[in-house]
């Protein structure tokens, strides 16, 4: 017997053309480019590209469509099975500089962090990290970290949404606050968890960028507020931004 063709959905195969050409798209792209580069008539793509923005996929102004911070959903799932959790372990095997520390390696899905990897210190820390833990993203070290090298309407997006009960005082209180804070982090390459997480827990993140500048993942060290004087700080987040380098897609290998 002859096997039957498989079904198949034009329509779902021209949303992967579009979403691959905004992928290689320095820019967004309107619907005349994109109808041009994949061979579709404009009403089909407009359908398609108004569709991926109603369910938060792409984001639409006048520039044209590009990618909202949902598609970091996927890559945090991508991440969960690639090579950059055993890297992440044998840096930290090779690399002695963070050996008294508490080092985690997590992704941004939407407004939160999930952990994908956690090397947790002897010292005591009256916190423990474990894979597969969500925290808030505005709160945590990486999570700072990963939402300031996010294109300004992108993480505009994620802080529209209702904001995340504080787990302690010292959270950061609203999305202005964190606007004005975002600049220093990525300017300065890394941020600062001083105990929003949880009291007298000091964390440092800096964000993995793919070679676009986006970011994939973020690497962080916790201590006790204690330890963490403004130069051991200096210190220690040159440290944790050059590991984050090492572990960046076109460092990796």
């Amino acid at each position: 017997m002859t096997e039957a063709p498989k079904r198949r959905a034009p329509a779902a195969e021209r949303a992967v053309q579009i979403l691959d050409r905004l992928a290689a798209a320095p820019d967004p792209l309107g619907v005349s480019e994109l109808a041009r580069d994949i061979g579709a008539p404009k009403s089909s793509v407009y359908g398609i590209c108004e569709t991926l923005v109603a369910a938060g996929v792409l984001y639409a102004d006048t520039g044209g469509y590009s990618f909202t911070a949902h598609c970091l959903r996927w890559s945090g799932a991508y991440l969960n099975r690639s090579s950059l959790v055993s890297e992440f372990q044998r840096l930290l095997a090779k690399d002695g500089r963070l050996a008294n520390y508490t080092v985690t390696l997590s992704a941004l899905e939407g407004d939160e962090v999930v952990y994908l990897a956690c090397r947790n210190s002897d010292r005591p820390l009256g916190f423990t990290f474990q894979i597969g833990m969500r925290l808030p993203a505005v709160y945590s070290a990486t999570g700072k970290a990963m939402l300031s090298h996010l294109p300004d309407a992108a993480r505009q997006d994620i802080l529209a949404g209702p904001w995340r009960a504080p787990f302690t005082r010292n959270s950061v209180a609203g999305p202005e606050r964190f606007e004005a804070d975002a600049r220093l982090w990525r300017d300065r390459g890394y941020a600062v968890d001083n105990g929003e997480i949880r009291d007298g827990m000091v964390c440092l993140g800096a964000a993995i960028l793919d070679p676009a500048g986006a970011p994939v993942a973020g690497i962080a060290i916790s201590m006790t507020s204690a330890e963490a004087g403004e130069d051991v700080q200096r210190e220690l987040g040159a440290i944790v931004q050059d590991i984050a380098g090492s572990l960046a897609p076109h460092g990796m290998g």
